[in-house]
């Protein structure tokens, strides 16, 4: 069966072309119920079909396992032959986030299995919590407890898997080194403690006061060191334990925030060991099998994915480690650039005589160009921001051209809106320009192109744009007090624009207007007069009362000798008189013009 042939709907493939996922978060698995769950596959079959998608370039596999691998492992075994399966599609990183997802997902997946998958996710977020949290729909408390069990020691991650210890055992014992951790879960196991048994032993034993991390000032003499009446005299704190849980974790969890603070104000990103994964970061060398070179390593300290790490293992909390890369894939990428640069430099050209290197690049190093940060941190962002924000401004400044085009690009998307559909299209398609683009990155191409255009083609674009101002759609009937009205006022008094330019008497006019406002406009442009000269008197007064509105429309309009609407005006359609013009003189005139 060739890959391409699938299709996204269930189909039965068969197992033998189907291969495991190498990203696989589940690591393990109960066997009691695995086996319960083969009897029910030889009983019933696969009720659930696997997520399967389509690969190419492997001559013994058409297709890899995104989802379900238990389910095509307990196939396998059964000697079945076909599995029912969804084809779907997908990318790497799809496929490694669909599967934690829909593994994760399922209700009998064991906490180690959950943890993993967590970690998965957080690998392809480059740790962004909020990110995975919202794809699981996990709280952080949960997300937290589940990463803390990627810090489990191979024999607690199958004492836990096998039910041997409970996850709240698991939980204790994570803060501790891996031997520590082996020991303990041995003896747990040996004398079934219960979680609170292990919990107090734990505590008695990881609370000793000369070893804490914090300033132990106060613990001298304190009613719950269990050495402060040792020796009256004896004013160091001595290997006593504290007795007292929660003064004792008040005080690592102010010594932890005040690291926290501190580490920040040093290296910027910052995370609590416990906050990540166990393999969720990765240490920044220049040289080595795991090393970025010596440029890439310098930029990467101004990465938003580079910083440091505080311990919160028992007895080393608040200890900082820096130099760490936060993203993991970024940092596999950089390491293998790095490593095929070095392979093709040893491949080249015989290395040349000493003191001859290549300026700038250290011996043993292939040298090549500026190396950048995957992602700038946000404090260096705003520096680059402002530099090229002031740089750009300078030139468009002294470059009208470009502001044209800005104003341009913001009068399209602020009138645009508010304008009928098409209307500025229509004009920029006119002006042989593209429409404005939707998308932002597009968009400042566009106006970087629509800045290469002569400067007076722009201007009389510009101008026409600018003008849809004054045709706004009016909403609610808003006709006197919309923006679009107000402005055409503003614009036809302060220049005494004539409304006789625009406006015509015509069937349109007429036939919005009632019989009273007809009679209305012909005693005012003299139409009764001139109808009752053309054809005697009274004979207006007669039409008017054999005629409906919409005939009487009909002969206003008809030819009538000695009479012409043009030229005349309704009065709600005359400009105003300017301010005073129909006031009486003033005195001081009056003695003027009698003078």
């Amino acid at each position: 069966m060739s890959a391409t042939s699938a299709s996204t709907h269930i189909q039965h493939l068969p197992v033998s072309r189907i291969r495991r996922n190498p990203n696989n978060p589940r690591k393990g698995r109960n066997a009691e119920r695995y086996e319960h769950f083969k009897q029910s596959v030889m009983a019933q079959g696969i009720l659930q079909p696997i997520l399967v998608r389509p690969i190419e370039g492997d001559p013994e596999h058409d297709f890899e396992i995104v989802a379900g691998e238990t389910r095509w492992q307990a196939v396998t075994d059964c000697a079945i032959d076909l599995i029912p399966a969804l084809v779907r599609a997908m990318s790497d990183e799809q496929a490694r986030i669909a599967a934690a997802v829909e593994n994760i997902q399922r209700a009998d997946m064991t906490p180690i299995e959950e943890a993993n998958a967590a970690a998965e996710l957080l690998r392809q977020t480059a740790n962004d919590h909020e990110e995975v949290m919202r794809l699981l729909g996990w709280s952080r408390t949960k997300l937290n407890a589940r990463i803390l069990l990627t810090h489990a020691s191979e024999a607690v991650a199958q004492a836990l898997v096998a039910g041997q210890i409970k996850l709240g055992h698991a939980e204790l014992l994570c803060p501790l080194g891996h031997a520590d951790q082996n020991m303990v879960v041995a003896k747990i196991v040996e004398q079934g403690m219960s979680i609170a048994e292990a919990r107090e032993r734990l505590l008695k034993l990881t609370r000793r006061l000369d070893q804490a991390r914090f300033d132990t000032g106060g613990c001298t003499g304190c009613a719950h060191n269990s050495s402060a009446f040792a020796d009256l005299f004896d004013a160091s704190v001595g290997n006593g334990h504290c007795q007292n849980l929660a003064c004792w974790n008040a005080k690592v969890a102010a010594h932890l925030e005040q690291c926290l603070v501190e580490a920040k104000a040093e290296h910027g990103v910052v995370y609590r060991a416990d906050e990540l994964p166990a393999e969720g970061y990765q240490t920044i060398a220049t040289d080595g099998a795991k090393g970025v070179g010596h440029e890439q390593a310098a930029a990467c300290r101004s990465c938003a994915s580079y910083g440091a790490v505080v311990s919160t293992r028992n007895g080393e909390e608040g200890r900082v480690t820096g130099r760490y890369c936060f993203n993991p894939t970024c940092h596999g990428e950089m390491v293998g650039k790095y490593q095929a640069a070095v392979k093709a430099a040893a491949q080249a050209t015989p290395a040349p005589a000493q003191g001859t290197a290549t300026a700038g690049a250290p011996a043993g190093q292939p040298a090549k160009g500026p190396s950048k940060p995957r992602t700038l941190r946000t404090a260096l962002r705003k520096v680059a921001h402002k530099a090229q924000v002031q740089l750009a401004h300078r030139f468009m400044v002294s470059h009208a051209a470009y502001g044209y085009a800005q104003a341009i690009s913001s009068v399209v998307q602020d009138i645009g809106r508010d304008v009928a559909p098409g209307l500025t299209d229509k004009i920029l398609k006119a002006a042989g320009v593209p429409e404005r683009p939707a998308t932002a990155k597009a968009r400042v191409a566009w106006i970087a192109d629509l800045a290469r255009l002569d400067e007076a083609k722009l201007l009389a674009l510009l101008a026409q744009l600018s003008a849809l101002a004054l045709c706004r759609t009016v909403a609610q009937d808003d006709f006197d007090h919309s923006e679009a009205a107000m402005l055409a006022a503003e614009v036809i008094g302060r220049n005494s624009l004539d409304p006789r330019e625009v406006f015509a008497v015509d069937a349109e006019y007429l036939n919005l207007l009632t019989k009273d406002e007809l009679l209305a406009e012909c005693a005012a442009a003299g139409f009764d007069r001139a109808y009752e000269a053309a054809h005697g008197k009274g004979a207006f007064k007669k039409r008017v009362g054999a005629s409906k509105v919409k005939e009487l429309a009909q002969t206003l309009l008809a030819p009538l000798e000695g009479f012409s609407w043009q030229g005349h005006l309704p009065a709600f359609l005359k400009p105003a008189a300017p301010k005073g013009a129909d006031a009486a003189p003033s005195t001081q005139a009056e003695a003027s013009e009698a003078a």
